[in-house]
């Protein structure tokens, strides 16, 4: 991989320096700003999973295993272009065996059930990327293995705004997975324009393998991925507010013999192609007084088909905050209510569960244990800083589904090309809508530059849906993770 990316950043400057000669010109300030930078990150994790306690003849769900991930890159940077790429290795030791009926009990059945083995591991390419910068004033374009992040792509240059954005829109349909061991990339192209008073960007690319699929980085040929966005910048056309409005087309005919609905009905293939079209506010007041409020709109709608079945489906989010950011600790209170549609006729021709497609499910369900599909999610949030290194975050989620003729569905996407995984899975609701309370507790600690280290509790207390498959009704996950970088 070393050697690759070498002999790409050396083509790619004798190119620039070619397109430049021809034109008259030196590359444009190719002797101060270009730079090439290494780096090498580590995680290791611990992870603590003590599921709902299955019937007598059900699995195992109390374990705990270990991994680790470790990731070495280089980016070439000048003012005509950018090359980075990045090798990746994860190993993983204790996974769980016997941690299966009914269906997989936490994240360690996941992992075991893709790789067959307890010490699942490999080396792959992470990224291999270049983008060529100013084509035309404000566009470039990158090619090749990405990073890409829905909701992402623009930012607003408000520290508040962003930081809801990070939080709560980011990858909440298309994303790396990142808080998984393997994550998944992109490979194709994106193209971006920037303005003065908005931003547009456009997507065209295949996921990669990954996620909980230890033969990561293999492209998903079978997964396309089409969208594009068009965002506003604050105060350019609305005060103190990001606007985006985005589209995608989804389509997907992988030889995977799994086929996560309320239907009952068997498929060889997916057949599933999408398109979701909506937009999202983001707003955050001027702070002043030592107060700050925020707030966010989120709206989707999908058509399109789902196997056999006309799709119909929508996707809704209203939240709000508050910061004191003038008090000790500096606390920000949040509160909001997620509804992704559900579906209430499994024999007819409409399917009506809101698809999620890619996303890194787990910023919005830390828990790891439910997606935004037939699915409702009030909650509560505290942030508090009680030190400038020092975050901790509490959460209290009242979930549910919105149809009780639906699923629970859990998944954060297309994880492999064939097989039996789809990537989401569904568990029966049990004719209830009652999922149950999750209460949260993260903590993240950063000791050096270099070295920083979190923590993360979560509690589920389930109701009906729930009590009617397991025979104990708490779920219980913790990790430790401590992430060393250079």
């Amino acid at each position: 991989m070393v050697v690759l990316a070498l002999a790409l950043v050396s083509a790619t400057d004798l190119l620039m320096f070619t397109i430049a000669a021809q034109a008259g010109q030196a590359p444009a300030g190719e002797t101060t700003a270009a730079s090439t930078t290494w780096t090498l990150r580590d995680w290791t994790r611990a992870e603590m999973w003590d599921f709902f306690e299955p019937p007598p003849s059900g699995g195992d769900g109390s374990y705990a295993y270990i991994a680790n991930r470790l990731q070495a890159g280089v980016r070439r940077r000048t003012s005509r272009y950018e090359v980075s790429a990045a090798l990746q290795y994860v190993q993983f030791g204790g996974l769980p065996s016997a941690a299966v009926g009914p269906g997989p009990l936490g994240l360690g059945a996941v992992y075991f059930a893709h790789a067959g083995r307890t010490d699942s591991r490999q080396v792959y390419l992470r990224y291999l990327n270049l983008t060529v910068k100013n084509l035309a004033p404000g566009l470039s374009v990158q090619i090749g293995r990405m990073p890409y992040s829905s909701g992402g792509e623009a930012a607003s240059g408000v520290p508040k705004i962003e930081a809801v954005k990070r939080q709560r829109i980011d990858a909440r349909l298309v994303g790396e997975f990142d808080w998984s061991l393997y994550q998944r990339g992109f490979d194709g192209l994106r193209v971006d324009l920037v303005r003065p008073a908005w931003s547009a960007s456009g997507v065209a690319f295949h996921p990669t393998q990954g996620g909980f699929e230890d033969a990561a980085g293999l492209t998903m040929r079978d997964v396309t991925v089409l969208g594009g966005s068009v965002t506003t910048k604050p105060g350019r056309v609305i005060p103190g507010v990001d606007w985006q409005v985005v589209a995608y087309r989804y389509t997907d005919d992988r030889a995977v013999a799994a086929r996560p609905d309320n239907s009952g009905r068997l498929a060889a293939a997916a057949d599933v192609a999408i398109g979701s079209f909506g937009t999202t506010v983001t707003a955050a007041s001027t702070p002043r007084e030592g107060r700050q409020w925020d707030g966010l709109i989120w709206l989707v709608g999908q058509t399109g088909a789902w196997y056999e079945q006309r799709h119909r489906a929508y996707g809704v989010a209203v939240e709000g905050g508050h910061q004191w950011t003038a008090a000790a600790w500096r606390p920000w209170v949040r509160a909001g209510y997620l509804r992704a549609s559900g579906d209430d006729d499994p024999g007819d021709d409409r399917h009506g569960t809101f698809f999620q497609m890619l996303p890194t499910v787990r910023r919005y369900a830390q828990t790891a244990t439910y997606s935004q599909m037939n699915h409702t999610d009030a909650f509560v949030q505290t942030i508090l800083r009680p030190a400038p290194s020092l975050g901790v975050r509490l959460d209290l989620h009242r979930i549910g589904l919105v149809s009780a003729r639906d699923g629970w569905y859990f998944g954060s996407g297309a994880t492999q090309s064939r097989g039996t995984t789809f990537g989401f899975a569904t568990r029966p609701s049990n004719g209830r809508t009652d999922l149950g309370v999750s209460t949260e507790a993260g903590v993240d600690y950063t000791l050096s530059p270099h070295w920083s280290v979190n923590a993360f509790l979560g509690v589920i207390r389930g109701g009906e849906v729930v009590r009617r498959s397991f025979a104990g009704p708490t779920l219980k996950f913790g990790y430790v993770e401590s992430v060393v970088q250079f």
